[in-house]
């Protein structure tokens, strides 16, 4: 090997070594995590949730709250809450070039919602259904078996296709 190209090689394979060192191989996206009904960005199991997220995937994560905390999740038309995710993201710098939607429980519902009608939003890249009702609810969550449940277990059976409820 003649001795130009010995002293040529060397210095730049260190330099090349020290500057693909410098750039990044990949690139992970932010996330943001859609909570359940009757939840809240808050509560301990959601911000641990979101927390084991950011640790797994090493990203930035965010909970997005949806609506006026714990009631909106309940009464809010899922529409509605759809639109207030979409304008939040829309807000959020940290989304800009792209993320990642975590649903959650109903959380799904509402990130379906924001891949299909979030115009003008930033690009969601990937969505990721967790325990979502994407065949319906059958029963009040966590409600049981007590008088109240069947009650309201019933009433939920009688009236879940009729015009109003389906109206919203």
């Amino acid at each position: 090997m003649s001795p130009f190209l010995s002293s040529f090689t060397i210095p730049s394979l260190i330099f090349s070594l020290f500057a693909s060192s410098l750039i990044p191989f990949s690139v992970s996206l932010p996330f943001i995590l859609l909570h359940g009904i009757g939840d809240q960005c808050s509560s301990r199991g959601v911000k641990s949730l979101t927390q084991d997220l950011i640790d797994f995937s090493k990203s930035e994560g965010f909970c997005v709250e949806v609506g006026d905390v714990y009631w909106d999740s309940w009464f809010k038309p899922l529409q509605d809450q759809t639109q207030i995710v979409c304008n939040k993201v829309k807000q959020m710098q940290e989304l800009h070039e792209g993320y990642n939607i975590v649903g959650f429980a109903q959380g799904n519902l509402i990130g379906r919602g924001v891949v299909e009608f979030c115009d003008g939003g930033p690009p969601v890249r990937n969505f990721v259904s967790l325990g979502g009702p994407h065949t319906g609810t059958a029963l009040v969550p966590l409600c049981g078996t007590g008088v109240f449940c069947n009650l309201a277990n019933a009433l939920i059976k009688s009236e879940i296709y009729s015009d109003y409820v389906q109206v919203r």
